[in-house]
């Protein structure tokens, strides 16, 4: 069914990870043991092309520290991250600036915590982060990270990985990201738009990708859990003699049940296999140049369909309106990078960072049309749609840095341009030429397995175009030590043209704007720092409306106001923030689309609220991390709508985790043994635009327990351990079921 496109089993992935392995276990007499990657060199030079990468040490690697040529490597890194906090990101201004010193709201999830909770998917980095609501619509399995910004949909607008855009959509086209290839995750929320052009309103999440380092990686991984999951993955690296070239392959392959199961089959589950490949690529030339390619290639493929469809008054049925049969999720993605970085003197920096990314998708499922007669009401009709998508996407992002002093005031600014271009194709069917109607299905006694063709009529062919070149200057101002002001000013031209094939219809659009920020911070000697900042964000929506129109974009403005306290010495970094946010031109789904998936615009949207975020050790060993969340979300233009609250933002949130390593009470019997867990809770939502009813709030519990002797690490993690059966979200007469109870075993070897 499924023509052009391959899919890789397992065992045929398990040969070639194996073989990959061994290759790169052998070079192991050309590896370089170092304490710091040469991208660091010498003070002067610390500011990275490679966003934020912070790669933890070992004990071992700073015992043997290697010495270059031409470059004096600096230990540096444990100032930097320790453990669940990062100190420093590169997210919010493109610099490498302290957390401390950014006048906005950060949080960085980093490998070592994504480690520690033996995170699976990309939402799951994301559980513990304030201001962040993420599985809006429950368990799914087919690779969409479904997540809100401060109320603000996220899915398709926040998606950055290595500092560029990667949120680019069609119907059910969007990037996917694989975490077992992320370094960390760096969390900026409120409006980004100065530095990244198409950062939303709500904030943007950047996905830190692994590379190569000085320090060589060389891992196996194998896991097993529950539904039948199998996963192998491997991490191998390599450094020339000389240092001055480095290489890293990241890969894994997944299969996988999953707890989408179809009643009346005997238990048939969807099923989910994906495999990922990222090989990359540093050349040090001089010691002021660095150069880095990166590629990857992911392939997903999935049945898990996790509609639910509901009862006549409304309630839960268990019974799913797809067939196992039919449903089916196949995309095919790829990327490539490069970053530049080259170091003029102590005052100029320049630097450039390319990707080129595409994904080809055939999608295809059923959606129910409601109950079918009075004489019948637990026969419930249905209809099938496919969908034919590609989706390119160029970034270009060239900017020169330059640190100087004006007196008492010390400089970093930052000049830079920015291209983004996206094309999508999308052809959209429905129907069939032969008059061919799917199968009813009867809730009370569902039957599975009926021959369901692929739909032939074609409902809609269309292109769509958007470009966007940006202009950005940025100045961060030190004064004293104690002040700093981080001003930055944006121009973006923005050119949209959009074909309907189908009708022949085309249509462009030109549109530009001026965003700013403005943020002012101030550094107490004891770690405190209290900051105020203004914010604006410009985006242009890609996508059609119901009518076949493309969105106007989108437009935000934010006060913040907060304190940030980092005691001088400590692993901890506290925050609280507080910020009112206004958004216009908000995308909400559209009430009369049966199926769920096509986005109206509703107006202007208001989000104000507070964030509170606690990352430190507590004592040697015990390692805590602690959000809090209000978030005040409605509409406030004159819509139908006014005064309500959208659908899916809950008013509180809240989330702890502890983690103890027994080692640090001093037994021998007790050293690699550690225990972790975490509490999770969620406010109720509304369901509908006018809220007129909700989705219970509910928690949920998560725990891991790990075990580490020599070159082994074992981990057993458990999400919602207690298996609490709970409603994500109901919208459109389906409802979305939680994750339920997840165990997964995890055999690391590191060589």
């Amino acid at each position: 069914m499924f023509c052009n496109q391959f899919k890789i089993s397992l065992k045929n992935a398990l040969a070639l990870i194996i073989f990959q392995f061994s290759i790169y276990s052998l070079s192991s007499d050309s590896y370089a043991q170092s304490q710091q990657s040469p991208n660091q060199t010498s003070e002067s030079k610390k500011q990275s092309s490679q966003p934020a990468t912070e790669t933890s040490k070992t004990e071992s690697d700073k015992n043997n520290p290697p010495t270059f040529p031409t470059v004096t490597v600096e230990g540096k890194a444990d100032e930097n991250i320790a453990g669940y906090v990062a100190k420093r990101s590169n997210t919010s201004t493109k610099t490498d600036t302290p957390i401390l010193e950014t006048p906005q709201s950060v949080s960085v999830v980093t490998r070592h915590e994504m480690d520690m909770r033996s995170v699976q998917n990309f939402t799951e980095a994301l559980r513990y982060v304030p201001g962040v609501t993420v599985d809006q619509f429950g368990f799914d399995g087919r690779g969409f990270e479904y997540l809100l910004l401060r109320g603000f949909n996220g899915l398709n607008t926040a998606n950055f990985r290595d500092g560029l855009s990667n949120s680019a959509f069609g119907f059910f086209s969007q990037f996917i990201t694989e975490t077992y290839g992320l370094e960390r995750v760096d969390v900026l929320r409120g409006p980004s738009s100065v530095m990244f052009g198409r950062g939303d309103a709500g904030g943007i999440v950047n996905r830190i990708t692994k590379r190569p380092s000085a320090v060589p990686i060389r891992e196996i991984e194998f896991q097993y859990g529950n539904f039948d999951r199998k996963r192998i993955a491997a991490d191998v690296g390599a450094v020339s003699k000389d240092g001055t070239i480095m290489f890293r392959l990241v890969t894994t392959a997944l299969d996988t049940d999953t707890q989408v199961r179809y009643p009346n089959t005997g238990g048939e589950r969807a099923h989910n296999e994906r495999f990922y490949i990222a090989p990359s690529i540093t050349w040090r030339p001089t010691v002021d140049t660095t150069i880095t390619l990166m590629g990857d290639i992911l392939n997903n493929r999935s049945g898990s369909s996790p509609f639910y469809i509901s009862a006549p008054d409304g309630g839960f049925t268990n019974v799913l309106q797809s067939d196992p049969k039919f449903a089916r999720y196949a995309a095919n993605q790829a990327s490539f990078s490069y970053q530049i970085e080259h170091h003029f003197n102590d005052i100029f920096t320049i630097r450039q960072n390319f990707r080129y990314a595409q994904q080809r998708g055939r999608f295809q499922d059923l959606f129910s049309l409601g109950y079918n007669t009075p004489d019948q009401p637990s026969l419930v009709d249905r209809d099938a749609y496919a969908t034919n998508e590609r989706l390119n996407q160029i970034v270009l992002d060239t900017h020169l840095q330059a640190k100087f002093d004006t007196g008492p005031v010390n400089h970093t600014v930052l000049l830079g341009a920015d291209w983004n271009q996206t094309n999508l194709s999308l052809k959209y069917f429905q129907g069939y030429a032969n008059g061919f109607i799917p199968p009813s299905i009867d809730i009370l006694s569902p039957v599975y397995g009926v021959p369901i063709p692929r739909p032939d009529v074609l409902g809609q062919d269309a292109r769509q175009r958007i470009d966007q070149l940006g202009f950005y200057l940025q100045d961060q101002l030190r004064f004293n030590d104690n002040w700093i002001l981080t001003l930055s000013g944006r121009f973006d031209r923005i050119h949209a043209k959009d074909n309907d094939l189908l009708n022949v219809v085309s249509t462009k659009n030109n549109d530009s704007a001026f965003t700013g920020r403005a943020g002012l911070t101030y550094l107490f000697s004891n770690g405190i720092a209290p900051y105020f900042s203004y914010s604006q964000s410009f985006l242009p929506q890609a996508g059609f409306s119901s009518e076949g129109k493309p969105f106007d974009p989108t437009r935000g403005e934010q006060f913040e106001a907060g304190i940030k306290y980092q005691p001088p010495g400590s692993r901890a970094l506290y925050t609280a923030a507080f910020f009112d946010l206004t958004k216009t031109n908000v995308l909400s789904r559209d009430p009369s689309d049966e199926l769920g998936i096509r986005f109206m615009q509703i107006g202007e949207v208001r989000s104000r609220g507070v964030e509170l975020e606690a990352r430190t050790e507590i004592l040697r060993g015990l390692n805590a991390i602690g959000s809090f969340t209000y978030h005040d979300v409605e509409n406030v233009k004159e819509t139908d709508f006014k005064g309500k609250r959208p659908v899916q933002v809950p008013t509180t949130m809240a989330s702890g985790w502890l983690d103890y390593s027994f080692g640090a009470l001093g037994y021998e019997w007790l050293r690699g043994f550690g225990l972790g867990g975490g509490v999770r809770y969620v406010g109720k939502v509304f369901n509908e635009e006018d809220n007129t009813s909700t989705t219970p709030s509910f928690t949920l519990f998560d725990a891991t327990l790990r075990y580490e002797r020599g070159p082994m690490l074992f981990t057993v993690n458990a999400s919602n351990i207690f298996d609490n059966r709970y409603i994500a979200s109901t919208l459109f007469g389906r409802h979305y079921l939680g994750t339920e109870r997840t165990v997964i075993g995890t055999l690391t070897f590191r060589f």
